[in-house]
């Protein structure tokens, strides 16, 4: 398990709600779930989907988001500290990205991660920082390194 992915908000929204890209998503956090890949999520993240179960009232869901992403030893949640909030100011001053996902980005960064995984066609301005992949594209490169490397 040394590549370090992180995960965007819609990639759970993704699989929560069976979005069109669904099947990629849900392949990502598999992946995860299974030790293939260590999955890197910002409190950013966790208070997005939050707010979402809190405005759909699925609070039985949220607590099961919570305890598997808490519990999990494939997920590593990093907290926006005062180091994390400081890259995201210059992140989001070089790439002009919102403050939120300017910070998921800094949290990622912050973890080395390799990836970050999200449907959101804007963060692919923070590829001169980190791998901005669809899941879909992230499913494919691991994939073909997989037989690469068979």
């Amino acid at each position: 398990m040394n590549i370090v992915v992180a995960i965007d908000t819609n990639v759970f929204i993704d699989v929560k709600n069976k979005e069109p890209s669904y099947s990629f998503s849900k392949q990502v956090l598999d992946w995860i779930d299974e030790g293939r890949v260590k999955g890197v999520v910002s409190t950013v993240v966790i208070a997005e989907m939050c707010a979402g179960y809190h405005e759909t009232k699925e609070l039985r869901e949220k607590d099961d988001f919570l305890t598997h992403l808490l519990s999990s030893p494939n997920y590593e949640v990093v907290e926006v500290s005062a180091g994390v909030a400081d890259e995201a100011g210059r992140i989001r001053a070089i790439t002009g990205l919102r403050l939120p996902d300017a910070l998921i980005v800094a949290s990622a960064l912050k973890r080395r991660g390799k990836h970050l995984v999200s449907n959101d066609a804007s963060l692919k301005r923070a590829n001169e920082f980190i791998n901005v992949l669809t899941p879909k594209e992230l499913v494919e490169e691991l994939e073909a390194e997989k037989r690469q490397g068979s």
